[in-house]
């Protein structure tokens, strides 16, 4: 998540809130964990959308996993030691 957030230039909220959205929480939950109303919530999500290209939470978590976790899942342990 780290490497995610830098790369797009994530707020620390916006890195909290796509936290927890991959967590799979609703916007009201989001809110009441990080202490934000669920308007606030939205705006974050809305500058999370943008700074990743993406246009819905569905989205969001697709991209993350096609980007960051499915590489590592299909390429197995042996092939990274091989020269």
């Amino acid at each position: 998540m780290a490497l995610l957030a830098a790369a797009h230039g994530f707020t620390p909220r916006e890195r909290d809130v796509t936290a927890l959205v991959l967590r799979g929480h609703s916007t009201v939950e989001i809110g009441g964990l990080a202490r934000l109303s669920p308007h606030t919530v939205q705006e974050h999500l809305k500058s999370v959308f943008e700074k990743t290209g993406v246009r819905s939470r569905r989205d969001l978590v697709a991209t993350v996993f096609a980007r960051h976790f499915e590489p590592a899942l299909l390429c197995p342990p042996n092939a990274r030691d091989s020269p």
